[in-house]
């Protein structure tokens, strides 16, 4: 069997991340593990296991013939057997089959945000859906959504995973601030479903005389959302104990460094990030959206969304027991190193990809 991973983008983020992971852990079980970026390449490209065939195209529209052809060769030459579509990058795919019909189109679906889908993207969707051989969901709300609106039959839910990275190469990022301060992080990219507008309100109302900072990691794309993000920080009354960092590969390394990981989003799938939190150690607190209120538990904390008042006071259970958080943070580790670990994910995969592949 062999197996593309195809993704619009290598910069950080959470579905792009599970690219390079589907791929890195695929490489050890298929005949063929490969990774395709369509539009830009990024920091992520430097974690991409040295046995994966790897192709960029370099695609200038949605509709870029030269990509869609290059990308069609690629799979031919190299016999693919099936492409796992993360994202928007399911479009040319589909374009892609229209011309190419000799492999299997897995879309993976990582965003909540799916649901909101305006009624012409919806239509579109759904028009092209019927090129879909499986999808793939990162819950069951996200799975019931796709079976009700698109043209699919074969649909599973797989959670996300932690891939540890092999890199034995050294972080050099040292958070900013008081190195004694109870230090919050949040990874996730200035985009408006993150709602970092929230998270800077609840900071401002939990630092009030504590000695306590806020770490942010993430790519800023450059939009009216972004600026307004980093306008906010530049303003707040707290802007010295409020850090941001742009982009960064091995955020593990960085993540030791922390107390607390924060998901203050409006909505979600699986954010990868909050795996990663636990696979550090760290004691989490996120909004109830997606499944990361399934995934936490009992071994952290989940507020509302929208509700700056609720987070702070999270940030402040937190910081005033030090005790119940560490005791919370161990459980939490246990709980993503055995359930979200990737040989389990990565078998009921398999499994799936076979019962595509005997399908007409």
């Amino acid at each position: 069997m062999k197996v593309l991973q195809l993704i619009d983008s290598l910069r950080l983020g959470g579905a792009e991340k599970m690219s390079v992971s589907y791929a890195n852990a695929l490489a050890k079980r298929v005949d063929g593990s490969y990774l395709c970026s369509t539009r830009l390449e990024g920091s992520l490209k430097e974690e991409l296991d040295r046995r994966i065939n790897y192709l960029f195209l370099n695609k200038k529209s949605s509709l870029d013939k030269n990509a869609i052809f290059k990308l069609k060769n690629f799979i031919k030459k190299n016999n693919i057997d099936i492409v796992q579509a993360h994202g928007g990058s399911y479009f040319i795919a589909c374009l892609v089959k229209m011309v190419w019909p000799n492999f299997k189109l897995v879309w993976h679906i990582h965003n909540g945000a799916s649901e909101k889908m305006n009624l012409f993207e919806l239509n579109i969707l759904k028009f092209l859906s019927r090129f879909f051989d499986g999808i793939i969901s990162v819950n069951i709300t996200l799975s019931n959504w796709a079976e009700e609106n698109l043209n699919c039959k074969h649909i599973i839910d797989l959670p996300n995973f932690v891939l540890n990275n092999s890199s034995t190469a050294i972080g050099d990022l040292i958070l900013k601030g008081d190195r004694d301060a109870f230090k919050i992080i949040c990874v996730a990219n200035l985009r408006p479903e993150k709602d970092y507008s929230n998270l800077i309100k609840a900071f401002n109302e939990f630092a009030i005389n504590k000695n306590v900072s806020l770490h942010i990691i993430g790519n800023d794309i450059d939009s009216s959302y972004s600026k307004k993000i980093l306008k906010e920080l530049e303003n707040s009354e707290f802007t010295n104990k409020m850090f941001y960092y742009g982009s960064r590969t091995n955020v593990s390394l960085v993540l030791k460094q922390a107390n607390l990981g924060v998901i203050s989003s409006r909505s979600e799938g699986l954010p990868v990030a909050l795996l990663e939190y636990g696979s550090a150690g760290l004691y989490v607190v996120s909004t109830d959206v997606g499944e990361c209120k399934n995934v936490i538990k009992n071994n952290g904390i989940v507020v509302n969304k929208e509700d700056p008042i609720s987070l702070s006071k999270a940030f402040n259970t937190y910081y005033s027991n030090i005790e119940l958080a560490k005791t919370d943070a161990l459980k939490f580790h246990n709980d993503i190193n055995e359930n979200y670990s990737p040989s389990a994910v990565v078998s009921k995969l398999i499994s799936f990809y076979n019962t595509i592949l005997i399908t007409n």
